[in-house]
This record gives structure tokens, sequence and C-alpha cells, in this order.
């Protein structure tokens, strides 16, 4: 087993969102990753610049950000052809690990756009579901309160890494990653696991249920309708986090914006648990949720009442209006 530590840099349209394709709206321009074994000690590099085909200027703030130019472009292999490559230098089985989630789903978006284009052919290169280790987070989880999350310079400040080379640069930002990996308690890299959601189960039976140390998170199957996700019973049931009993409500769902939910439900035995909904949707634009239960404390409690009945002072002000 190894780890892939990977980093990206991409373009966006230089014309404005009305022109961009919305199937690709961010093109890999520039792939970065380290390769570490099972003992997280490195063991290969991969890095490459990659000629855009559909945003071939680059816009503004990624020539802002990435400090290139066109010219730098010039003479560079295309995404299918250098993607090829770095699937076999992967390796079998790889475990992908990135700073923050938004990587893994704009090298699928780009890997799906080529497929559909003819440009790609083969299965589908990535497992379902899919686990990664998003290190951002476990730094959270060994430094702070596993929900803050920080810039990747904040946290090689902390850690008192070396800066000898420019963020901002797939391959920089990559080994910089790498090193906060390895500087982070083993274990918690392995528990500390992540589920990536651009593809979502499809049914019922490829639903997604983990159970963590201290909570569970479950990923629903996928719904054409926004309006349909909330009527689900099995959305909408409330277990206990310890015996996984079906539990009672005391405080039930409500959200302030349609898209986040929360409820606290009661087992007889083993007390309180709060319980969040985000509804979101997938790369074919259905929605599912993800929902997270964990034990709640009294503080846990109130807050969501407060939350509650600021929802209700806001909605009695909108009908006296």
């Amino acid at each position: 087993m190894n780890y892939i530590v990977l980093d990206l840099e991409w373009n966006q349209c230089p014309y404005g969102k009305k022109k961009e394709d919305p199937r690709l709206p961010f093109e890999i321009i520039e792939i970065g990753a380290v390769k570490l074994d099972a003992s997280f000690q490195e063991v290969g590099t991969f890095h490459e610049t990659i000629r855009p085909v559909l945003y071939r200027r680059l816009h503004y703030m990624t020539r802002s950000v990435i400090h290139m130019t066109e010219e730098d472009f010039q003479g560079k292999r295309t995404f299918p052809h250098v993607f090829a490559d770095f699937l076999v230098w992967c390796g079998d089985a790889p475990v992908f690990c990135t700073w923050g989630p938004g990587d893994l789903t704009e090298l699928q978006r780009n890997v799906r756009w080529h497929i559909e284009h003819g440009n790609l052919t083969g299965r589908w290169p990535f497992p379902f579901p899919f686990f990664y280790r998003d290190v951002q987070k476990i730094f959270s989880y060994s430094h702070e309160d596993g929900k803050m999350r920080r810039s990747l310079e904040w946290a090689v400040e902390y850690l008192q890494i070396e800066k000898t080379e420019e963020f901002h640069d797939a391959f920089s930002d990559a080994r910089y990653t790498a090193r906060i990996l390895q500087l982070l308690n083993p274990e918690d890299v392995r528990k500390y696991t992540s589920i990536d959601t651009y593809h979502t189960p499809s049914k019922r039976s490829e639903e997604i249920l983990v159970r963590y140390d201290n909570y569970t998170k479950y990923i629903s199957k996928s719904f054409p309708k926004r309006e349909s996700v909330m009527k689900d019973r099995v959305i909408i049931s409330t277990r206990c986090l310890i015996c996984d009993q079906k539990i009672r409500r005391t405080i039930r769902w409500f959200s302030d914006n349609g898209r986040n939910y929360l409820c606290i439900a009661q087992c007889p035995e083993h007390g309180l648990f709060r319980s969040k909904i985000r509804m979101r949707q997938n790369a074919d634009n259905e929605w599912y949720v993800v929902k997270t239960t964990r034990a709640a404390s009294p503080s846990d409690v109130d807050a969501v009442k407060n939350k509650l009945e600021t929802l209700r002072q806001r909605r009695r002000m909108h009908r006296m209006n």
C-alpha cells in the first residue's frame, strides 16, 4: 500500500462564467504528487505541467496565483497522456491524500470530461466508495478541535517546517502536505478516513455508513427531486450511536436555509445525540445527504434549542410584516 499525496493547479474560463463549460469549470494544468510507503517514508515523486485544451488562455486569477504564462505550456502534454502515466506511477490500490477535498473532485471532473469527449478510454479508474485522507482535517483533529480548517501555509508554520519552496505550485504544495502527513500521528492518519462524494450511491444497497470513534457518517442514495429527500424515512431516522437502535427525536428536524438540518434525539439507555443533515447535489445534479450523528452535551442541546428559537422568532417577524 502506498499513500499518494496529491496537489493540483487548475485554470478557469478567462471570458467569464457565462462562457465556461459547466461540465468542466476548472481545467487541470499541473499535477504534483509524492508517494509514501506504509511507514510514511518517501519512495517517489511525480510532477508535470499540462497543456490545457479547453481554456487555453489563463484566467487573470490563475496567472496571479501560479505565476505562469501561456508560454510555459507550449510543448507540454495534454491531460489524458499525463493522467495515464500518473495512474501507472500510483500503482495498485493507492490511498490518496490531499489538503482538503477539492483536488479529488476536480481530478474526477477532468477525467469524466475527457472520457465524454473520447480522449480517455477504459473503466472508471477510482473505487466506490472512494475513501481517502484529508490531511487538512486530520491536522485539525491532531492539533486543534477537529472543526477548524487551516491553510497549508498556516500548518507548515505551526509545525515549524522550513519553507524552502513557493506555495501555490502543485509539486511544492504536495511536498509540504507530505511533510505534514509524516509529522502526524500515524494512528490518526489511519483512523480519520474521508469519503469522496463526486460519485454518490445510486440505490439503497450502495448507501454508505461509517462508524468512527465518536460519530457516524451516512451518505444516502441520490434523488432526482430535492423535495423527496426529507420525506425519506431512512434519511430522517435517528439511531443511537452506541446500540444502533432507533431513538425518539426530542427536537424534530428543522432548517433555517433548506440545505442543513438539525435534530436532537434521545436513547433511553445512552442519552442524547445530535444529528446533522447536509443536503448536496452530485455531479449529475441529483440530491443526496450526508448525515452525521454524535453524542450531544448539554451545551450542544442548548445551541440547537437557541437556533430553533431564533428561527421561530424570524418566522414570527416575517408573518407580522
